[in-house]
Order: C-alpha cells, then sequence, then structure tokens
C-alpha cells in the first residue's frame, strides 16, 4: 500500500505499534527487550520523516523492527552455566524447555541473518503475518514473481541453516 497521505508520528505509531512489537517479540521472545526495540524503531521513525517520508511506511517499519531485533540478539551475552548451576537448571521445572526454546530462536535469528533484506521481509511477512505474495509484492514495490522467489530462497536458505542442527536432534 503506497502512501501518498504521510501520515503524523503519533497516527503511523497508533497504526503499526502492534505489528512492530509483534515482529520483535518473535524474534526476541521478551517483553523488555521488545519494548525498547519498539521505542528505538519509533524514534528512528520519526528521525526518518523528518528526512523523507517513506513510500510504504508498513515497509519500512518491518525492516527497521527485523534488523534491530537483530541486533539486540547479537547484542546478547551468551550465558555461560558452569556444573553447579547446570545442576539447578536440570531441577527447575520447564527450565530445559526454556532453554531449547531461547536456543531455536537464536538459531532462526542467526538464519535470518544470513539472507539479504528483501528475502528476511519476505520470509517474515509470509510465515508470521500470514501475508500473501500479492500483499508482500504491494508492500515492498516488488513483482510477485519476485517476491516469490526471494520466498523460496529465504525458505531454502534457513531451512539449510537449521538442519544442520535441528534435524539430529529432533
Amino acid at each position: 500500500m503506497n502512501s501518498l497521505v504521510q501520515n503524523s508520528p503519533g497516527e503511523t505509531y497508533q497504526r503499526h505499534r502492534c505489528d512492530v512489537y509483534r515482529w520483535a517479540y518473535r524474534l526476541l521472545g521478551s517483553s523488555h527487550d521488545t519494548l525498547d526495540v519498539t521505542q528505538d524503531v519509533f524514534i528512528k521513525w520519526v528521525d526518518q520523516c523528518q528526512i523523507r517520508y517513506p513510500d510504504n511506511p508498513r515497509g519500512w517499519l518491518r525492516r527497521v523492527t527485523i534488523n534491530a531485533a537483530l541486533d539486540v540478539i547479537r547484542s546478547r551475552k551468551r550465558l555461560v552455566v558452569h556444573d553447579d548451576q547446570a545442576a539447578v537448571v536440570r531441577s527447575v521445572p520447564g527450565a530445559k524447555a526454556n532453554a531449547e526454546t531461547e536456543e531455536l530462536r537464536k538459531d532462526i535469528a542467526k538464519a535470518l541473518e544470513s539472507l539479504s533484506d528483501h528475502q528476511r521481509q519476505v520470509l517474515m511477512a509470509k510465515v508470521y503475518d500470514g501475508e500473501t505474495f500479492a500483499a508482500i509484492a504491494e508492500e515492498l514495490d516488488l513483482a510477485v514473481s519476485t517476491v516469490k522467489t526471494h520466498y523460496l530462497r529465504a525458505l531454502g536458505a534457513v531451512r539449510e541453516g537449521m538442519r544442520k542442527k535441528w534435524n539430529s536432534e529432533r
């Protein structure tokens, strides 16, 4: 949806805040980090609008949100679990599942980092938001066939990146 009408930053925030939060949360899994990313994205939005209003606000917000969430994941320090801490983790119900979920989330983020911006945007829009290829094409101002190509290449790259570790464990 190429918008000829420029919304105020407040209107854009109201319209897209849930989308931005959802995109970030799916990658981060932490409300605290997600709120930080959401705030940063809208600060960048205001700055961007002072320079040039984006042709496609939702597409711009999706790209910036995904990149900001990946930056947070990259900056997180790895937790080192010592032997005495490992015993505690094993005894806490659900701790192993939470650790596996967090490990999977990091592996997905790493796989997403290897994609081009267009591939990442198309994959997120299709898989996480359930958008049609036509809607994604309109949002990104690309041909539907190009969107399908980006999707297939992104899906293949993520599957290949995840297969090595997760297929052998599952």
